[in-house]
């Protein structure tokens, strides 16, 4: 790809996006719901006990009030759930469970339930080398602005598209794209595939420069969800031609605590104005839900210190 049309092209959208913010930050919209009619309460549905004498079995059992045990099932009546934690065996009121489900015991930690982390099939912005699982899917949103949603139509192919939503200007003058992900290896330590990224910026079309750009990718991650290296390289093109040099990328992810992961995304580019972009930021995350803060820069005259802010956040599905 050209460099000065990628400098044009990311040049404009970070005007677009500053300009958004800014409106943003300016208008405020109040609603009054104070009138609004309540729903009536559904009663819960009750929840499924399975009953284990399998002392290598571990689950997790969820109450009314928030908290988790982590233990198993030992016995249940239509009004008592007897579990084994811990602490001892305690008698729980059935209808005080919200929940019970089985987790991998080294999921467990110090009597606590470290979940996976929901978003193992991408850095920041870069995918990793695993895949999602057939039916398995998330949405992301990055600067609020830029949306994308990912599917696993069987466990070794992923397809996904998003868009961004500049408030202002036409509609068709926004970024457009899809993502088809291919799996070729699939192991606990080790995970190859293989995907490609086709765009449309509108913008440019109405400018009469090359509206269509994109990306096709190899990438190998090495280790697990907890602790990993990713190495990619990528071939851009603009307008159907593709660039002499590919991208290269390295990345890694790097779990600190229960509920964060330490993640890097770097890139080496063909390009002497931009030579290489830096990352490195930290992921929150739950059961569904994962944010990324994380700050990227550009070594050189240009780096700006610690770096420009990234904020993203994806929710599974």
């Amino acid at each position: 790809m050209p460099a000065n049309l990628a400098a044009r092209l990311v040049a404009r959208l970070v005007t677009r996006l500053a300009a958004a913010i800014l409106a943003a930050t300016l208008s405020t919209s109040i609603g009054n719901g104070a009138g609004a009619q309540q729903p009536t309460p559904r009663a819960p549905r009750p929840v499924a006990i399975r009953v284990t004498t399998d002392s290598t079995e571990v689950q997790v059992i969820r109450l009314r009030d928030g908290s988790s045990i982590v233990g198993r099932v030992v016995a249940a009546t239509p009004d008592t759930v007897r579990f084994a934690s811990a602490v001892g065996t305690l008698a729980i009121p059935r209808e005080y469970v919200t929940e019970l489900r089985e987790v991998e015991r080294s999921a467990v930690r110090s009597g606590e339930v470290w979940v996976a982390n929901p978003n193992a099939t991408r850095l920041l912005f870069a995918p990793t080398g695993r895949m999602l699982a057939k039916g398995e899917g998330y949405f992301n949103d990055t600067y609020l602005f830029f949306l994308n949603v990912q599917g696993g139509i069987t466990s070794r192919f992923t397809l996904g598209g998003g868009l961004s939503i500049v408030p202002f200007g036409e509609f068709s003058d926004n970024v457009f794209f899809v993502t088809p992900k291919v799996g070729v290896v699939a192991s606990p330590k080790f995970n190859l595939a293989i995907g490609g990224l086709a765009g449309y910026v509108g913008g440019l079309a109405d400018e009469g420069e090359t509206a269509n750009l994109g990306v096709l990718y190899a990438v190998g991650t090495f280790g697990s969800p907890d602790a990993s290296v990713t190495i990619g390289s990528g071939l851009a093109y603009a307008g159907g031609q593709f660039a002499d040099t590919p991208v290269a990328m390295l990345g890694a992810e790097k779990r600190i605590g229960r509920r964060v992961s330490f993640v890097t995304e770097n890139y080496l580019l063909p390009n002497e104005e931009v030579p290489s972009i830096l990352s490195y930021g930290l992921r929150f995350f739950g059961e569904k839900l994962s944010v990324d803060l994380a700050l990227w820069n550009m070594p050189g005259e240009d780096a700006v210190f610690p770096g420009i802010p990234y904020v993203a956040f994806s929710v599974v599905f």
